[in-house]
C-alpha cells in the first residue's frame, strides 16, 4: 500500500488555496494584484453565503429535529462529512460513499413520521399507506414566525431499489434512482435527484458505487444548487461537480473536475483495499457576481507522482499549471513538488511566474504564512 506523507498532502492543499483563495501561457497580473484579488474575492463570497443562509428553505433544513427515522446515523454523517474535510485517498472516498448503503439498518425506512415537540419526538402516522419516507416538523424562522416543513424520500423514483452485499456479508437495500423533495408550508422549496450504480461482483452488487450522479437545489427566495458526480473503475477515479448560491442579484459558484489514475486492488469479495495513484488532474473554478461586478478564479494542473523503493510518494511533477483571475492568466507554475532541502516547507523546486517576475512556491508560502510545518 502506498502511503501519502502528511507534508505532501498539506503542500498540495496549499497549492489549491492559491486557486480558492482559486502552447506558452503568459501571466498578466503582478503578485500584488493577485493577492489583492484573492482578498476581495473571499470577502464577496462571504457576503453571498451569509445572505443565502437566511433563506427559509435552508432554515427549515437546519431546524430538522434529531433522531429522524431513516436519516443517516451519526456514524454515516461523520463519514460523509469526512469527504469534505479531506484530503482522503480515492479508496477511502469509495468506502465512505459506500456508507450511503446502510441508511436504515438493512432496509430503507418508509412511512410517515411527524415531529411532536410536546413528546418531544417523532410520532408515526399509522394512516399513511405509501412506500415513501415522509417527515414533517414545525419550526420558527429567524423572525419567530411559525412554519411547517416536510421532506419526502422517494427511494424508487426512477428505478427499483436493489440489495447490495456489505463487507461483513450482510445485505442492505439501496437506491438506484431516488428523489428527495422539500416543502415549506405546503409549497415546493427544494429537491434532490440521486442516481447510483453499484459494483457487480460476479452477479452480486456490493456496497461500493461505480457511479454517482446527484443534483439538487433548495430555496424559497434565494437559491442553493449543486451537482456531484463520481465515476470509479479499477484504473481511474473521477469526481466533478458544482455548487452555486444566489441571493437577490448576487451569486457565487464553484466547480471542480478531479481525477486520479492508478491501479485498484480488491479482495476476494471484490471490495477495494487500495488504489495506487500514479498521476491525475485537478481543475477548480470559482466565480461570483456582486453589485453588478463579476470576478472568477480558475486553478488547473496535471500531476505525476514519483515513488521511493518502498512505493511511497516522494514528490509530484506538476505540469500545465496555471491560475486565472477574471479569465486572464495571473500565475503559471511547474516543477517538482517536494521538500528536497528538508526545511518542512515544500516547493523549492516549483516555479511561480507572475507578470512582474517569478519566485518559488516555497518562497510564496513563507511570505503568505501558509507553511504546513514538520510532522
Amino acid at each position: 500500500m502506498r502511503k501519502i506523507s502528511k507534508w505532501w498532502l498539506g503542500s498540495f492543499v496549499l497549492i489549491l488555496v492559491l486557486a480558492a483563495c482559486n502552447t506558452q501561457i503568459k501571466p498578466q497580473a503582478t503578485q500584488a494584484d493577485f493577492d489583492q484579488s484573492v482578498q476581495d474575492y473571499q470577502a464577496d463570497l462571504g457576503t453571498i453565503a451569509a445572505a443565502a443562509g437566511q433563506d427559509l428553505a435552508l432554515q427549515a433544513l437546519l431546524a430538522t429535529p434529531a433522531g429522524a427515522p431513516g436519516l443517516p446515523t451519526s456514524a454515516l454523517a461523520a463519514n460523509l462529512m469526512s469527504l469534505g474535510a479531506g484530503p482522503v485517498s480515492p479508496t477511502d472516498a469509495l468506502k465512505l460513499l459506500g456508507g450511503i448503503a446502510p441508511l436504515a439498518d438493512q432496509n430503507l425506512e418508509r412511512g410517515k413520521w411527524d415531529y411532536d415537540p410536546a413528546v418531544p419526538g417523532w410520532v408515526q402516522d399509522s394512516s399513511y399507506t405509501g412506500d415513501d419516507l415522509v417527515l414533517t416538523w414545525p419550526f420558527d424562522d429567524d423572525q419567530s414566525n411559525a412554519h411547517t416543513a416536510a421532506l419526502t424520500f422517494d427511494w424508487n423514483y426512477g428505478a427499483a431499489t436493489v440489495d447490495v452485499r456489505e463487507a461483513d456479508g450482510t445485505t442492505s437495500e439501496v437506491p438506484q434512482d431516488m428523489q428527495i423533495t422539500l416543502k415549506v408550508d405546503g409549497n415546493a422549496a427544494g429537491s434532490l435527484r440521486g442516481q447510483f450504480a453499484w459494483y457487480d461482483c460476479s452477479g452480486t452488487p456490493i456496497a461500493e458505487p461505480t457511479s454517482v450522479a446527484i443534483s439538487g437545489s433548495a430555496g424559497v427566495n434565494d437559491r442553493v444548487a449543486f451537482t456531484f458526480n463520481l465515476s470509479a473503475s479499477d484504473t481511474r477515479i473521477r469526481t466533478s461537480g458544482s455548487f452555486e448560491v444566489s441571493t437577490g442579484g448576487d451569486s457565487g459558484r464553484a466547480t471542480w473536475d478531479v481525477w486520479a489514475d492508478g491501479t485498484m486492488t480488491r479482495d476476494a469479495a471484490c471490495f477495494s483495499q487500495d488504489f495506487d495513484v500514479s498521476g491525475g488532474h485537478v481543475n477548480f473554478t470559482t466565480s461570483e457576481s456582486v453589485g453588478g461586478e463579476s470576478h472568477s478564479f480558475e486553478f488547473n494542473t496535471d500531476f505525476t507522482l514519483n515513488f521511493d523503493a518502498g512505493g511511497n510518494p516522494t514528490s509530484a511533477v506538476l505540469a500545465n499549471g496555471f491560475v486565472k483571475v477574471d479569465g486572464a492568466v495571473a500565475v503559471t507554475f511547474s516543477g517538482t513538488l517536494d521538500d528536497a532541502n528538508g526545511n518542512c516547507v515544500p516547493g523549492e523546486n516549483v516555479s511561480l511566474v507572475f507578470a512582474d517576475g517569478s519566485l518559488t512556491l516555497e518562497q510564496y508560502l513563507i511570505a503568505q504564512g501558509m507553511t504546513p510545518g514538520c510532522y
